[in-house]
């Protein structure tokens, strides 16, 4: 099946969607502490950054006025496969491995986490493009969501980098930030989408 530019976009932006509602429902099961079976969504999360990291590539692929925001967003999505495949193949085994594996599950998570930061860094600098774009070319509305793309993928660039290097101190503020930048991209690539031929 062949997939143009301006399908690929819109399937890309679904799943970027999917992965906000995702991270939404964790953090609201998280706070109420309600018992839930995190790999559940964890493997949703992996199918739809799977999602991401391909149809991303097809706009790219296809000469896409936009190629460094979708490479952005192909890269972000694969970072974000390995650091939620981290989590469910390793997370489990090795931190009821006993005392003497602690700094071992430590090092993982902290491993993870890097990825799940320059994912969210990456998503941050593709809806900086995007919105950046839009607000040159687009009317009212788009000018509004190319200017909340722009500054909410700002805020990721900015909280996701500190969080690669102050680590898990940053996680809760850089993935609202992420969070917020990955919506506003998914909402100004769908809008861009309409520009991409086919």
């Amino acid at each position: 099946m062949q997939y143009s530019a301006r399908r690929a976009s819109y399937i890309a932006a679904f799943f970027l969607i999917v992965t906000v509602v995702t991270q939404l429902i964790y953090i609201g099961l998280r706070s109420a502490e309600i018992e839930f079976d995190s790999s559940t969504i964890w493997t949703i999360e992996a199918v739809a950054f799977l999602a991401i990291s391909v149809f991303a590539l097809v706009p790219m692929a296809r000469g896409s006025a936009h190629t460094a925001a979708w490479a952005a967003v192909a890269l972000g999505g694969a970072f974000n496969v390995i650091q939620v495949g981290m989590g469910l193949a390793m997370f489990g085994p090795v931190s009821e491995a006993g005392e003497a594996l602690a700094p071992v599950y430590q090092s993982i998570l902290a491993g993870a986490f890097f990825l799940y930061f320059a994912g969210k860094f990456l998503f941050g600098f593709a809806g900086i493009l995007l919105g950046l774009h839009l607000i040159r070319i687009g009317g009212g509305a788009a000018k509004a969501v190319g200017a909340l793309a722009a500054l909410t993928g700002l805020g990721a660039l900015a909280t996701n980098l500190m969080g690669m290097s102050a680590g898990m101190d940053m996680v809760m503020i850089a993935g609202a930030a992420g969070t917020a930048a990955t919506l506003f991209l998914a909402m100004a690539a769908g809008m861009l989408a309409q520009t991409e031929a086919g």
